[in-house]
């Protein structure tokens, strides 16, 4: 019996030990032990899709990137702030061949000085060589009519040869070029009614040379696309010498000559343009220039006939008149630069030029046209 009893006493004591003490009548734990019972639950954290962090959105929209140059920067070159990039700093040259179509409106005139008394060694207009001995009859000069007026025959196509040789300064501070180009062609032809014997045979003869001495500075842009372009303006002294003549011949005027030589010098201007087309090696080009020649002209007008008394020569050399001589041209096509340096250009293009007042006296005027294609290569461009 105390056994039984000391059993349940036992278990009483154990059960209250691990009773819970929460419960209905039971006093409020002290916070001591609310801590110690309190299991800790970790905060809740929401996880964002992913790590990456976003950067702030930029002021302005990047700069687009830079455009590839066709150029090769390994020459000596302007850096494209003063100067075209790629262009090279010193000597440069250019040659082209012209094939060229002149053409003359001439108008000269002996005018009355072929009328003077030709028997006499000279005279204030000029000279005389004639068969006759001096102070006979001057009646005898009466086949020589009143006027020599020959025209121009029909010029043929001709080659012209353009020379250039400049130099370029650094940081974009121009050029200077010296520039050569002679035309020379000449054309026969038939007059109908030459004389009292019936046609003529014509023969006229031309030759043109120019020199210019120029110096010029570019203006380009190369930013944007549709603006990439250059041009420049050159100035600078040109001189000029212009010979033509044309001989006749027939049956009873053996031969009848007139001709006119033209030298002067003057101020010139132009205007260069260059276009490329996108990025490609293909630019346009045009060019205009106007020169103005300040010189004498030199005519001479001579005649040879058959009289009776043999045949009979005369002519008459006008004393050099001091003439004007205004030029206006211009050139257009299109470049290619076969390669990624700007070593080499070729330039194919139509050339249009004028000159007013060429034989300009008195009594006589002349004008001269030149016009062609051209093929041009540039060195150092």
């Amino acid at each position: 019996m105390v056994h039984l009893v000391r059993g349940l006493l036992i278990l009483a004591g154990l059960a209250g030990l691990f009773w819970p003490n929460r419960g209905f009548g039971q006093s409020t734990p002290s916070s001591a032990d609310s801590a110690s019972e309190t299991i800790t639950t970790p905060p809740r954290v929401l996880e964002s899709p992913s790590t990456r962090v976003m950067s702030p959105l930029p002021n302005s929209l990047p700069a687009p990137a830079p455009r590839p140059s066709i150029f090769d920067e390994t020459l000596p070159t302007e850096n494209g702030e003063l100067a075209p990039p790629g262009q090279t700093v010193g000597w440069f040259a250019n040659i082209d061949g012209a094939l060229i179509k002149p053409h003359i409106d001439s108008h000269l005139n002996s005018g009355s000085n072929i009328k003077a008394p030709f028997l006499t060694p000279s005279t204030p207009t000029g000279s005389v060589q004639t068969s006759l001995p001096p102070g006979s009859n001057a009646n005898v000069i009466a086949p020589f009519g009143d006027h020599i007026t020959l025209p121009m025959a029909s010029l043929n196509w001709t080659g012209s040869p353009f020379i250039r040789l400049g130099y370029r300064f650094a940081n974009g501070a121009g050029d200077v070029r010296l520039d050569y180009r002679e035309v020379a062609s000449q054309g026969t032809g038939t007059l109908a009614n030459f004389d009292a014997a019936g046609a003529g045979w014509l023969k006229s003869r031309l030759n043109v040379q120019r020199v210019n001495l120029t110096y010029g500075s570019s203006e380009f842009f190369t930013d944007a696309p549709e603006m990439n372009r250059l041009w420049a303006v050159r100035f600078g002294i040109s001189a000029a010498d212009v010979f033509f003549d044309s001989q006749a011949r027939g049956r009873q005027i053996l031969q009848q000559t007139a001709s006119n030589s033209f030298g002067g010098v003057g101020p010139t201007l132009a205007f260069q343009f260059h276009k490329p087309i996108a990025q490609s090696r293909v630019s346009l080009y045009g060019e205009l220039d106007a020169t103005g020649l300040i010189g004498f002209t030199r005519q001479h007008f001579s005649e040879t006939v058959d009289t009776d008394n043999g045949p009979l020569s005369a002519s008459v050399a006008l004393r050099r008149q001091s003439d004007g001589v205004g030029i206006f041209g211009f050139e257009g096509g299109a470049s290619y630069t076969p390669w990624n340096d700007r070593l080499w250009r070729f330039t194919f293009g139509y050339q249009w030029q004028r000159w007013w007042w060429v034989g300009a006296t008195s009594d006589s005027n002349a004008a001269l046209t030149l016009q062609g294609l051209f093929l041009r290569g540039e060195w150092r461009y």
